[in-house]
């Protein structure tokens, strides 16, 4: 189960003067999926960040990384901070687990979100919120959607995790 959406143009953007950031891309990748140059290896997770100032070309680094994981067989989730995202509660969450969701039935979903179904469902904005003076207690929303995605990542593993602007 991969789901990616590349960037328009980002097969023709060359990455001038990266080969340590691709490299470092390619080995994470690899390392997350267990396979290396000499063959299969133990699979680890980790944590791969870029940082630096607008204009420099993170994004464009992390559409490598989107296309070496979906190359790789692994379910990419993406997710783009702006202001937008500052606005609504939980967008960043719903565009990295939304596209998962939109490939299911209704019953898989249900069968996905389990006994957290009515408080994530709606965060997710899979179903409408309950109307009236019950709204759900946002610790329980976290707690619901940290299931969700350990959830998802054991189902559909290797599982990488972008999040492009996340400031």
């Amino acid at each position: 189960m991969s789901h990616v959406t590349e960037p328009q143009g980002w097969a023709t953007q060359p990455l001038l003067e990266r080969e340590s950031e691709i490299r470092a891309i390619h080995r994470a990748v690899d390392e997350l999926c267990g396979t290396s140059d000499n063959g299969p290896t133990a699979r680890r997770g980790g944590v791969l960040t870029f940082a630096g100032s607008g204009g420099i070309g993170k994004t464009t680094l992390l559409a490598e990384a989107r296309r070496h994981a979906a190359e790789r067989s692994c379910t990419v989730l993406f997710a783009r901070g702006g202001e937008q995202e500052k606005q609504v509660p939980f967008h960043v969450m719903r565009q990295l687990i939304q596209p998962a969701f939109a490939a299911m039935t209704e019953d898989e979903r249900r069968d996905v979100l389990g006994t957290w179904y009515s408080i994530v469902a709606p965060a997710l904005g899979l179903t409408a919120a309950p109307e009236g003076p019950t709204a759900p207690d946002p610790q329980g929303v976290r707690d619901g959607l940290d299931w969700v995605v350990t959830h998802l990542t054991v189902r559909s593993a290797p599982v990488v995790l972008i999040l492009d602007d996340a400031h």
